[in-house]
């Protein structure tokens, strides 16, 4: 007799739910793939979500605001080079999205972009993990300016601001290519744009 795990199948679920939305979009995903590939009966889905609306709020708070915090704010906690390091973090997803047929771009993005206009519950949820993100750059970069390594002219907001938007924007530019040079074009940019704030 299999022991049931509620958790297990629930986090299975959003796992899978992630990958569908992420390859299809939120509306091209369907939930009877996802049942079938999580191995999971419609009853137990609607047990743990009341809805797909519901289940794609948790894929962003439980999912996505995770892979957002393990790339951008975990990292930047201890870094001694928060530059270097933001540098690095967008230069290993990109290598990653290189290898991608096709390129899908930045999960996060793509959902906020497909829903936001349609779901007030998408729009609040896919923004509060943008304002985390930059955030996290803010603070870092503040520290780094307090660390004598980022140049106290630095407007520590706009800034971290303006990073948030180089990476999504070249993530949305090779997703719309499908050429891995856009990635290429964009990591250099984005590096030749840290350096510049760095304390002379």
């Amino acid at each position: 007799m299999t022991t049931r795990d509620p958790q297990r199948t629930r986090s299975r679920l959003l796992e899978v739910g992630q990958e569908e939305i992420y390859l299809h979009g939120f509306h091209g995903a369907s939930l009877e793939k996802i049942l079938e590939r999580a191995g999971v009966t419609k009853g137990a889905f609607f047990h743990h979500f009341r809805s797909k609306n519901e289940f794609g709020y948790s894929i962003v708070e439980e999912v996505i605001a995770q892979m957002i915090a393990a790339q951008w704010v975990h990292p930047l906690r201890d870094t001694p080079d928060v530059l270097r390091t933001i540098a690095f973090e967008f230069e290993r997803g990109a290598k990653v999205l290189r290898r991608q047929r096709p390129i899908l771009g930045c999960p996060l993005n793509n959902l906020a972009q497909e829903m936001n206009p349609l779901d007030e519950g998408f729009r609040q949820r896919t923004q509060a993990v943008f304002e985390t993100w930059s955030t996290s750059y803010s603070n870092a970069i503040n520290r780094a300016k307090k660390a004598g390594n980022v140049d106290p002219s630095v407007n520590t907001d706009a800034a971290a601001h303006a990073l948030v938007a180089q990476i999504e924007g070249t993530l949305s530019l090779a997703r719309n290519s499908q050429n891995p040079r856009t990635l290429t074009v964009g990591t250099r940019s984005l590096r030749q744009y840290l350096e510049s704030m760095r304390k002379r």
